[in-house]
């Protein structure tokens, strides 16, 4: 199979913004209540599309750190931090705590190190699409570059174990040909190999959960989403009222293991993917914008349909920006 990877990194950084798009608007309900709401999803979405008007700060986000790759032919840590707070000037649309917390400690000078919340939360997940794309061809440098992203930001162990498996999901899946498949054995031992050189607790009870989740693909997807939805949250913020329901925490670990749930659940095409992605429950932005950078790697832009690259503002914006990341890529790799 020839690599179209222009296609491939158009893919992923657009799948990031419609799934940040088309979640933004159920963030905080549960699945039930979305589902319920409509019988089909392209209907509403026809009938209603003021809901649909603007991404959030995942795309926003993401959109910096493909800015900081391209500046710095890589990752460099000045120019990601500068990126980052650029992010304050936009303005941030709908921002985490732990992200918005610490970009502003680092715009008044506190250096990175103080400046980083010991968050899990997902945050640092949500935006890393470009770091996996870039560097596809240099595994150590992504995993490099993937915890050096995130720990600007977040200092918690099980943020930077999900950069690491978002970006090496989609490393993985950018050689992939959606027409033939990939093989879900060799996924999941890349995933687990990419955290394994860790004697961190929280890396360790990651690649059990991921364990854990590759027995389970058998699930319907709501029961599914209703074992993984809190997974590895611990008192106090686990959300006893959502216990035995699908609400996906904004825990990077539940965040990251509910998008791969339903990525693999879905991978007849990416509309499919993107819809169910997009009302999963609780953080269903960060779920579409994690799960639609997963499906544009494996997808391609080709196989997106155009109205759903319609419906994200500033799509030609954003797809240049892609084709300049890659571009970059081509030059050094």
């Amino acid at each position: 199979m020839t690599v179209d990877y222009l296609d491939k990194f158009n893919g992923s950084i657009i799948g990031v913004s419609i799934g940040d798009t088309l979640g933004q608007p159920f963030e905080g309900q549960l699945r039930e209540s979305i589902r319920g709401s409509f019988e089909n999803f392209e209907d509403f979405m026809q009938n209603n599309k003021h809901l649909f008007k603007t991404y959030t700060d995942d795309t926003q986000l993401t959109l910096h750190v493909a800015e900081a790759l391209i500046n710095g032919n890589g990752f460099v840590l000045n120019n990601f931090i500068e990126e980052y707070i650029k992010w304050l000037d936009d303005p941030p649309i709908g921002p985490g705590y732990g992200c918005i917390s610490s970009i502003k400690k680092l715009k008044y000078g506190i250096s990175w190190k103080e400046a980083a919340s010991n968050s899990g939360g997902n945050g640092t997940v949500m935006r890393i699409a470009p770091i996996g794309l870039f560097f596809c061809k240099s595994l150590k440098e992504l995993k490099n570059a993937a915890i050096k992203s995130s720990v600007i930001t977040h200092s918690h162990p099980a943020a930077s174990a999900g950069a690491i498996i978002v970006a090496r999901a989609i490393a993985y899946l950018i050689d992939k040909d959606p027409e033939t498949g990939f093989s879900i054995n060799e996924f999941f031992n890349i995933l687990i190999s990419s955290i394994s050189d860790s004697q961190d607790d929280i890396w360790e009870e990651f690649i059990d959960i991921l364990n854990k989740l590759k027995s389970s693909l058998d699930l319907s997807l709501e029961a599914g989403l209703i074992k993984f939805s809190q997974v590895g949250v611990k008192a106090p913020f686990f959300i006893e009222e959502y216990l035995g329901r699908a609400f996906v925490h904004p825990y990077a670990i539940s965040t990251v293991i509910c998008s791969i749930f339903i990525f693999l659940k879905n991978l007849d095409s990416f509309k499919n993917a993107i819809y169910e992605l997009a009302t999963a429950g609780g953080d269903s932005d960060t779920v579409g914008a994690i799960g639609g950078s997963l499906a544009g790697a494996y997808f391609g832009l080709k196989n997106i349909p155009e109205d759903l690259i319609k419906v994200v503002k500033k799509s030609k914006k954003i797809l240049k920006l892609s084709e300049t990341l890659y571009n970059k890529f081509k030059e050094r790799f």
